[in-house]
């Protein structure tokens, strides 16, 4: 039997994997008014396992289905047990009192064994869920009623037990009307999201009295006894906007009775016990709460389309939301599965964005990637980053001799930050973009300017000493022929400090060597224009002063600042302050004859001269 409900279970799995199918459905070929649906050829690459892990564990970090207040179902049942397919009675199926000699009854014809059923599962919690935490598994316990009865019951022989009994020879047929109260667990499997299958067991007490009357007024002996049942059904899931979900579906049933506790005052039956199994097929309709997807299923659905980042970040949000889950242990394992996979999407995304030509995002990509990467995934992407590299080096010497310095500089510090090569290369680089801005500079004639830059490119990259060499030697020449207009004497020393470095590593020659003479020459004559200039510029300065004290006169009343204008400072200040606080001040100066002038301040004024 068990073989039996497996193999069902695997065809409808097989059936119904669309419905586990990924959230974004790639080319769908429907069947059957879209009943069965199959995917010929995904055009998404999975990570491998992911049709295992549809089959095997679809939903392992789905929601329970916490409640069920209500299933309902209706349905038709056949009484039997014995015999081919279990349509007669078992010949034991009645027990009669000791002294019974009469014929046994066997429930009459077929069509009297029908009948139908009622059956209320309520209230039903998830008890695993709230005790042992599990959710690939649910299982609910509620409260359950039964109803049952036959269609077209078959009369009892009376004629043959009342020559036994008068009491027994009464018109009436056999007919036990079942109400049952028990309890109902139910284990629930969802692997898809639009069926579950529902596996069920109850236990509890049926009472059920024996005749269908046709006089009212007859008493109806009345029994009572344990009852059992299992069932097995698929139910069909339709989704709501409220939190509440509804199922419909069918479910085979098997329920037995003991009713063996006979309560027959009157002795009008010779039956002290029967036992009834019944077979159904039944229409259910329930509603219930819970058994929606988490954010772990989500997670997992990242993971086996390879987005590893995302998957992740989900799957950790989950585990922190939901630390007592049955299936945390998986959800570590994917996490950590995610963990060593990121740097590999990130490679990847790198080669999509390296064939798009967005290198900026390619490197960006490598770079994080790199961070994690073990030592074969290293050797990959170091291969890719050092062929980007290399390109770029090159991009930046075209810009170099188009003259695009800051767009080559801008380059190359992008380059050199994954770059040991670039970042080795770079003083070369710096070196020729400051010899371009050079060669601009001596084109304008900014000697200075170009000197310095020459200067700078020489201390960066020594090996380009022979070029710069010969950009001095230029300049110095350039000089000389402009040595008339040229009278600051820091670009001729700057000039000269030049030649005389290069005079050092490579010697200047004859015509630069005349070049390099007449150059301190010109510096010589400036230098002796500057001092005299300077001279003759103090002693104007120094006649000013004194025609200003000649023809100037000192007051009383001339504040400080006026007297100082004529005279000067003097050769030392007296500070004393009177009983209020008010400034006073004797200024000293030198006269002829080893006399000194006084002058004497009160509140910053002029007030006594001597």
């Amino acid at each position: 039997m068990q073989l039996r409900i497996y193999s069902i279970i695997l065809i409808c799995s097989h059936i119904s994997l669309v419905y586990a199918g990924p959230a974004v459905e790639d080319s769908v070929k429907s069947y059957m008014w879209g009943l069965i649906k199959i995917n010929p050829k995904p055009k998404i690459q999975y990570e491998p396992g992911y049709w295992k892990d549809r089959i095997y564990h679809p939903r392992e970090f789905h929601h329970p289905i916490n409640f069920i207040p209500l299933e309902l179902r209706y349905g038709l049942s056949f009484t039997g047990g014995a015999g081919d397919y279990g349509q007669n009675m078992p010949t034991s199926w009645i027990k009669y009192d000791e002294d019974f000699g009469g014929s046994h009854f066997n429930a009459g014809k077929k069509i009297a064994k029908f009948g139908h059923q009622l059956d209320i599962d309520m209230l039903k919690l998830n008890i695993s869920n709230l005790i042992l935490n599990t959710s690939w598994l649910d299982m609910n316990t509620g409260i359950n009623y039964r109803y049952s009865n036959l269609f077209f019951p078959d009369t009892i022989p009376m004629n043959q037990w009342g020559n036994i009994n008068p009491n027994w020879n009464i018109n009436r047929k056999f007919s036990p009307k079942l109400s049952e109260f028990s309890l109902s667990h139910a284990l629930i499997f969802q692997w898809f999201e639009q069926f579950y299958l529902n596996m069920r067991y109850t236990w509890g007490i049926a009472r059920s009295k024996f005749y269908l009357n046709s006089n009212s007024n007859d008493n109806n002996p009345i029994g009572w006894g344990p009852s059992t049942s299992y069932s097995i059904g698929l139910r069909y899931i339709f989704e709501t906007e409220k939190n509440y979900r509804f199922a419909v579906g069918l479910d085979l049933k098997h329920s037995y009775v003991k009713i063996k506790n006979i309560d027959d005052p009157n002795d009008i039956t010779p039956i002290n016990r029967f036992d009834l199994q019944d077979y159904g097929i039944y229409l259910t309709i329930g509603s219930f709460y819970g058994g929606d997807l988490s954010s772990g299923d989500n997670a997992k659905e990242y993971y086996y389309r390879g987005d590893f980042i995302e998957s992740k970040k989900i799957f950790e949000e989950f585990i922190n939301d939901n630390p007592t889950h049955s299936n945390l242990y998986r959800a570590k394992m994917y996490h950590q599965l995610s963990l060593k996979k990121i740097p590999y999407q990130l490679f990847k995304e790198g080669l999509q964005f390296e064939t798009r030509g967005m290198i900026d995002r390619a490197v960006d990509r490598y770079m994080s990637s790199l961070q994690n990467a073990d030592s074969t995934l290293s050797l990959e992407i170091n291969a890719h980053l050092k062929k980007i590299a290399s390109f770029r080096m090159q991009d930046a010497e075209v810009l170099i001799s188009k003259g695009k310095y800051n767009e080559a500089k801008a380059l190359l510090n992008k380059t050199v930050i994954f770059s040991k090569k670039a970042e080795k290369e770079m003083p070369r680089f710096e070196a020729l973009i400051m010899m371009g801005i050079g060669e601009i500079a001596l084109t304008y004639r900014f000697y200075d300017k170009a000197l310095q830059l020459f200067n700078d490119a020489s201390k960066k990259y020594p090996i380009f000493n022979r070029q710069i060499n010969a950009y001095r030697f230029q300049i110095a020449a350039m000089m000389v022929n402009d040595i008339k207009d040229i009278n600051d004497p820091g670009e001729i020393k700057l000039a000269i400090v030049s030649l005389e470095e290069a005079k050092k590593l490579s010697g200047l020659g004859t015509v630069n060597e005349k070049i390099y003479q007449e150059l301190k020459k010109r510096l010589t004559i400036i230098e002796n224009l500057s001092i005299r200039y300077g001279i003759d510029k103090r002693m104007e300065e120094e006649r000013y002063r004194r025609i200003r004290l000649n023809s100037a006169t000192i007051k009383i009343g001339m504040t400080i600042p006026e007297v100082m204008d004529i005279i000067g400072k003097p050769i030392e200040i007296i500070h004393e302050q009177d009983l209020y606080g008010k400034d006073a001040q004797l200024w000293l100066y030198n006269l002829s004859n080893d006399k000194n002038l006084e002058l004497s301040f009160f509140d910053y004024k002029l007030f006594k001269i001597e």
